[in-house]
């Protein structure tokens, strides 16, 4: 059974999931710092037009993500992740689903994030949904190539 939960974004399998996304990350990039930028804050995942989100597989936490409102009618996902034995289920095309709906009903008029070159899987995913990228900028540490999507709602 798959079941899509609201919950604190430093719920323990918040907290679980966000840590298996670091490592994966740490794995990918190599020596890499993660920042509020990248990332945000849990706090930033609180009030209105904001969501974090679980996905539970049989009662096991393997998938989450968040929406932040942004202000000027946009909203940003950040933290989107499906853990490596999850993946290939439709839990990452789930939370997108579920989140630009929250964000429609929040009033926000387009969505935007950001992802890095080295998440091949991620980006195809995306680009499928309609995310287009505006903005790409070389990064330095470790060196890559980050992007800004966006998708009007």
């Amino acid at each position: 059974m798959i079941e899509v939960r609201h919950e604190p974004p430093d719920s323990p399998a918040a907290r679980a999931l966000f840590a298996a996304y670091m490592e994966d990350v740490a794995h990918r990039l190599g020596d890499f710092t993660p920042t509020e930028q990248i990332f945000a804050t849990t706090e930033a995942f609180d009030g209105p037009g904001s969501a974090w989100l679980v996905v539970y597989e049989d009662g096991e936490a393997v998938a989450c993500a968040g929406l932040r409102a942004l202000g000027d009618g946009a909203g940003e996902i950040k933290r989107m992740f499906v853990a490596e034995h999850a993946r290939g289920r439709g839990h990452a095309r789930r939370l997108l689903a579920e989140l630009e709906t929250i964000a429609r009903a929040a009033g926000q008029e387009r969505i935007r994030l950001l992802t890095t070159e080295v998440l091949t899987e991620a980006r195809a995913l995306y680009a499928a949904e309609g995310y287009e990228v505006v903005e790409s900028f070389p990064m330095d540490d470790p060196p890559r190539t980050d992007f800004w999507l966006e998708k009007t709602l």
